[in-house]
């Protein structure tokens, strides 16, 4: 097996929950996880999101006919959201053992990796979305059934930027991957899993796809944003994320997070 890029490996901010994994793994690990997201992620996004939405300037417009033709469903906010279930959902849904903890880490490094790469066409090559405008003024200005989801919430929240590659995509896509992953290493060690298994995939890969048609039913995305955050998505896993996840596996992997130590 290559040898793993360092940045790639486990980070030694780990070692604390690390050391005390066995008492604080069902409590901790979700709420570790959202937090990185939240603190690393959440807080660059809204600086760079209301920092070009003062700046107003978009490199170009990606815009087709297409995204002229899709309707705005309002109701389609609600899989939009699930995106904040997806955060925990590498945590909670780990194999309860050492690589599985090793997996988990390499997982939300990838997502913070390549988000902070992504940061940077938001604030190099940004696009404003436009498409809002199709959104009915009346929703839009917090009136009617879903008015308070949109023009109070939503789009005060997230300002029309941070467009492209969409990190929803990005993001969810890794997760989903990632945790299909494990379910195939289950399989192979319990056959018997193989019905729950499928029922699980396909409820897991529906609430994907019904996610990837919110941001484009929602107005917050063009469909050059979902394509080439699928695209970008699906690089990271080849090239990344799969190579770290075998690496996790490995007795490379095994000595990296011993030399940490226990409690």
């Amino acid at each position: 097996m290559a040898e793993l890029p360092k940045y790639l490996r486990p980070w030694p901010a780990w070692s604390v929950i690390w050391r005390h994994r066995m008492a604080l793994e069902q409590r901790a690990l979700p709420v570790v996880c959202v937090g990185l997201i939240v603190l690393l992620l959440g807080v660059p996004y809204l600086l760079i999101n209301l920092t070009m939405d003062s700046i107003g300037w978009s490199a170009f417009d990606p815009a087709i006919s297409l995204d002229e033709k899709i309707p705005f469903i309002s109701w389609m906010i609600i899989p939009y959201s699930t995106l904040y279930l997806y955060y925990p959902l590498g945590a909670i849904l780990a194999p309860r053992n050492d690589t599985g903890r090793r997996e988990m880490m390499v997982l939300y490094q990838t997502i913070l990796l390549v988000s902070w790469i992504i940061f940077l066409f938001f604030i190099f090559l940004p696009t404003e979305i436009h498409i809002r405008e199709q959104i009915p003024s009346s929703t839009r200005t917090g009136e009617g059934t879903w008015g308070w989801a949109y023009g109070v919430m939503l789009h005060n929240a997230d300002k029309p930027w941070n467009a492209w590659p969409s990190l929803h995509i990005i993001q969810s896509l890794l997760i989903v991957l990632t945790v299909d992953f494990w379910w195939c290493k289950k399989l192979q060690r319990e056959p018997g899993f193989k019905n729950i298994r499928h029922l699980a995939r396909t409820v897991m890969w529906a609430g994907w796809l019904l996610l990837s048609a919110s941001v484009l039913t929602t107005k917050q995305h063009f469909v050059w944003d979902l394509a080439t955050g699928i695209v970008v998505a699906l690089i990271t896993w080849k090239l990344v994320l799969k190579p770290a996840l075998a690496w996790a596996e490995s007795e490379a992997g095994k000595s990296h997070t011993e030399a940490w130590g226990d409690s």
